[in-house]
């Protein structure tokens, strides 16, 4: 209504939806309880860390595997699934392609990939298995960092356990430059083996793509889809740069800390310094961005409030009925923006008028009722049971029905795309991950204990030794984006070659910089998300 510029897109897994969205119709493809199917005999975590990430998943995987399926884990650090792994594979940052090229490689040149469902199901695979013909194994294994045995091992798991695999997938893959490519090469493994339609078998990522159906009409109406349609928009990842022209003049920050989770943070924090730009934080904690406002607005947390979730990585929806808040000061963002709107005059207008009571059970009132009976019943629903099979039917939601491979997963195989390739000796590639207590950054205030996490920067044991540095001692860190002192740690869960400096600084008052100012603000190529590990640092005493 005020003809605001709203932010778009996001910082977590968008590239990697859009990416399969494109190649299978939804990003979502998989029921994520056939990991404990009988009928798996294989499960791939690949870059992610469920155990300190989806305990939801890290409990199916450890059901699976008592009921005798076997575990594979590929990730650049060690994580507690890959000490009980059948196979792990610890490949450099960013190399992911290049393990799925090999891997294509040899299914197409001994013939074990599955010509009919590839003919059937797929457009445009001739294509690929030309490429990947192409290939100079002894560079893979070197810009991999693993080894003939460990990739001829994976192989032959694959093979042996065709139509029984399912890939649980992070969202680390997707996170580079070409990152929803990337994340692309890993699905086209499962595509021409032909594990899609079977029980025990598929790829998860991200299931949300199964609530869209029946969470689009509700978005509309709490968006007013048609007049917020209208307003100008920049990707979020842009906040920094958009913010150094003059032409905003006052800027509204709720349900994001940007000050922490954005890249390129020398930009953002410079432009949120200008003297004629008036910043509103609403939030639940004094935190990062909270330094920059001008006002900050107590608001409450989810829990209480009365509201519709979707829970995280199992489909469905549930209904969340809010406790007490004791802070009588405290207001939801809805009960903010409509007592500013009666503030301003709009209190006549109808968008303002509806109580947070009225909304929840129009929304509710939008929900089909084979979804609104067991909301009432059991308070959630959840659209698959263990033995559900989406699309086994192998017509999948694009325009033809078919698996769609594009010219872009082609050239995802063309060495030269990637940055992270051209790294010099003396460099680390640089992780930055969360930490395990501090993945929702508003909620990392209440693990004090842990701030001075923040301080360090993680090596290999191999690497302190290799390079001439001490352990504990204060070292610079920097690359073109930026420059900062941390103190150098240990941890022998990293590939040699790999720095780790943990995100989601949450507190107001720390002395310790943000590992964001590494990372730059180049986007993924789709623009829909942030390439925040596609950077380069070096390491020097001070």
């Amino acid at each position: 209504k005020l003809g605001a510029t709203i932010t778009s897109e996001g910082t977590c897994n968008e590239a990697g939806c859009f990416a399969l969205g494109r190649m299978f119709g939804n990003y979502s493809t998989t029921n994520p309880f056939q990991i404990v199917n009988p009928n798996n005999r294989l499960i791939i975590v690949w870059g992610s860390n469920l155990a300190d990430r989806n305990n939801h998943a890290h409990f199916l995987v450890e059901k699976a595997i008592r009921n005798g399926s076997k575990l594979i884990v590929v990730n650049p650090v060690k994580t507690k699934l890959a000490e009980n792994a059948d196979l792990f594979l610890q490949p450099f940052p960013g190399t992911d392609f290049l393990i799925a090229k090999y891997i294509l490689n040899k299914l197409v040149t001994s013939g074990a990939n599955d010509e009919h469902f590839l003919s059937q199901y797929v457009d445009n695979y001739t294509n690929l298995v030309e490429e990947v013909k192409k290939i100079d194994e002894d560079k893979t294994f070197h810009q991999t960092g693993l080894s003939r045995k460990k990739l001829t091992e994976l192989l032959n798991l694959l093979i042996d356990n065709k139509q029984r695999t399912l890939f649980i997938v992070g969202f680390g893959p997707q996170k580079y430059f070409y990152g929803g490519r990337n994340l692309n090469s890993i699905a086209l493994i499962q595509i021409f083996l032909g594990n899609f339609g079977y029980q025990g078998a598929g790829f998860l990522f991200s299931q949300s793509g199964f609530n869209r159906a029946f969470k689009g009409p509700l978005i509309d109406y709490l968006t007013k889809s048609d007049n917020a349609s209208q307003n100008r928009r920049i990707p979020l990842i842009n906040l920094g740069s958009s913010l150094s022209s003059n032409r905003y003049k006052m800027l509204f920050v709720y349900n994001v800390n940007p000050v922490s989770s954005l890249p390129n943070q020398n930009i953002l924090e410079k432009s949120l310094l200008r003297e004629d730009l008036y910043t509103v934080v609403l939030d639940m904690f004094l935190n990062e961005t909270t330094k920059f406002a001008d006002i900050v607005i107590p608001v409450k947390f989810d829990l209480e409030t009365d509201d519709l979730m979707t829970p995280y990585f199992i489909p469905g929806i549930s209904i969340n009925q809010g406790g007490p808040c004791p802070y009588s000061e405290c207001s939801s963002n809805y009960e903010f923006f409509q007592r500013l709107a009666q503030k301003i005059g709009w209190q006549d207008d109808s968008i303002f008028q509806e109580s947070q009571k009225d909304i929840f059970k129009k929304c509710c009132g939008l929900l089909p009722k084979f979804i609104q009976d067991p909301l009432r019943a059991k308070g959630y629903y959840i659209p698959f049971d263990g033995n559900d099979v989406p699309y086994n039917d192998l017509i999948f939601p694009t325009s033809n029905g078919k698996i769609q491979i594009h010219q872009t997963d082609i050239e995802i195989f063309d060495q030269n795309l990637d940055l992270v390739l051209k790294r010099k000796e003396e460099e680390f590639y640089l992780l930055s991950h969360s930490h395990k207590y501090f993945i929702h950054s508003q909620m990392g205030q209440i693990h004090g204990e842990f701030e001075k996490v923040f301080s360090k920067i993680f090596l290999n044991p191999y690497d302190i030794e290799s390079v001439g540095l001490k352990l504990h001692e204060k070292v610079l860190v920097s690359n073109k984006f930026g420059e900062a002192k941390y103190i150098l740690g240990e941890n022998s869960n990293l590939k040699p070659g790999t720095a780790l400096i943990y995100s989601g600084l949450p507190f107001a008052h720390s002395d310790y910089k943000n590992v964001n100012i590494f990372t730059p603000e180049t986007s993924e190529e789709s623009r829909l998300s942030g390439a925040y590990f596609s950077a380069i640092v070096k390491i020097t005493k001070i």
